[in-house]
């Protein structure tokens, strides 16, 4: 229904942009340029359970100059205000591609910065993000490009540019202390792609065309907030969740608690035992796809004094199947992307190199953060994260991982050079499972806003 739908609201608040260009369209709009200059390097260590030379593990370097432009228009004054946003993004390739164990073959394995071109990293690749928007009351219905961040859908810039959809979301805060949020996406778009494609969760060999997802989150309670949302990515799963988030201010310092609690059900070609639904995990007798059926419970409890917080946290998969999450079919089972080329997963154990999502995982986190500012030093900012997930649901083999993140981040706060941003992360993951790699991997990136109006 949806994709009978977009052409004739396009065309209508389109129409009603240009019939209605008053003042409020234009004097609330703002734009600005992002200029991002990122490197990644990702050395690969070897393969656990295999020892031999030939199938050693590769490595992999990436280095691009990122231009994006946001612009932002105001509504157009009446009860129902209209508006367009439009995210303008080229990426231009600096070095990549290559096996840093190989030199002889630099030129065939691709990284996952950028899309391919004859199977190498293309030189450069655009994308043109626009997204229509209409006001009423305290409501708001985006049409077009999306950029969510929610218990459903995670969007992350570990790349040059990050993950879109395209789709509509309406979002509601008409009810004192509740917000309430409605979407139905027909298309994605991984961050190293200039196409849109179907959807997939992992393990999959056909492509959804439909995720659709709501929820609504309560904020009524002092330092608390509680949430309630569902999913349901067509012929693969349909998810449910629960969270809550509260703050405690102690004697001394203050408590931080996050709550999610996930179930997750096939249904469709999924449910119905066909193969080119069925999903990654492990289902005994060797069977490593099938069915999905699983539970994701996590806690994390974060303790914050004067610039430090120190967190500890616990993750739970049970089930066959590992937690299941929104992907591109581009991203499905193609070694031609590159490692990491994908989405992200919401759930609390989204580490930079892995996720932690096997089924049947326990994951114990410990995570440290200090802010600077508290040594007069504002925008500098440091952040050490440990994960280690055993009880992994394998045929054979080892059935436990670990990865340790660095993050060490600085955001020039005023003057001049207000809008500059230097972050540098690294991480190493050691996974305990057959055929899986060893990784040493560092980013640096460099950012600067410039304010166009």
């Amino acid at each position: 229904m949806i994709k009978k739908l977009h052409k004739p609201i396009v065309g209508a608040i389109l129409g009603s942009v240009v019939m209605s260009a008053q003042a409020d369209f234009i004097d609330d709009s703002h734009a600005d340029l992002t200029l991002l200059n990122r490197y990644l390097n990702q050395q690969g260590r070897g393969i656990d359970g295999n020892n031999n030379p030939s199938k050693a593990a590769k490595s992999y370097r990436d280095w691009g100059q990122g231009f994006q432009l946001n612009f932002k228009s105001g509504y157009t004054e009446g009860a129902v205000g209209v508006g367009l946003d439009v995210e303008g993004f080229y990426g231009l390739k600096l070095d990549s591609g290559g096996d840093l164990n190989d030199k002889s073959n630099q030129s065939r394995y691709p990284g996952s910065m950028f899309p391919l071109d004859n199977g190498k990293s293309a030189n450069d690749f655009a994308v043109l993000t626009p997204t229509l928007k209409m006001r009423f009351l305290k409501d708001e219905l985006r049409v077009g490009g999306l950029y969510q961040n929610n218990p459903m859908l995670a969007n992350t810039d570990g790349r040059l540019y990050h993950q879109t959809n395209t789709g509509a979301q309406l979002v509601s805060k008409d009810l004192s202390d509740f917000t309430f949020t409605g979407g139905d996406i027909i298309r994605t778009k991984i961050r190293n792609e200039t196409n849109d494609s179907g959807m997939i969760t992992g393990g999959g060999a056909k492509l959804s065309d439909r995720f659709l997802y709501g929820g609504a989150d309560y904020t009524g309670i002092a330092d608390t907030t509680l949430s309630l949302w569902y999913s349901n990515l067509q012929d693969y799963y349909q998810q449910a969740f629960i969270g809550a988030k509260h703050i405690t201010q102690l004697p001394v310092g203050s408590l931080a608690s996050d709550f999610r609690g996930y179930r997750s059900l096939g249904i469709g070609g999924n449910a119905n035992g066909d193969s080119d639904f069925a999903t990654n995990g492990y289902y005994g007798n060797g069977l490593s796809k099938g069915r999905i059926n699983q539970s994701t419970i996590s806690l994390m409890e974060s303790y914050s004094l004067a610039g430090h917080t120190l967190g500890l946290g616990l993750q739970k998969n049970t089930g066959d199947s590992d937690f299941p999450y929104l992907d591109s079919g581009l991203n499905s089972g193609d070694a031609r992307q590159g490692p990491g080329a994908g989405a992200d997963t919401p759930a609390l154990t989204n580490m930079q190199l892995n996720k932690f999502q096997h089924a049947g995982e326990r994951t114990w986190l410990a995570q440290y953060k200090y802010d600077f500012g508290q040594l007069g030093v504002k925008g500098l900012g440091f952040a050490a994260t440990y994960a280690h997930g055993d009880q992994i649901r394998v045929a054979s083999g080892g059935d436990s991982e670990w990865e340790r993140n660095l993050a060490l981040s600085y955001q020039v706060p005023e003057g001049k050079l207000k809008g500059l941003g230097v972050t540098w992360k690294n991480a190493r993951a050691n996974p305990s499972i057959t055929g899986q790699t060893l990784q040493d991997e560092n980013r640096f990136y460099v950012s600067y806003i410039v304010p166009l109006w």
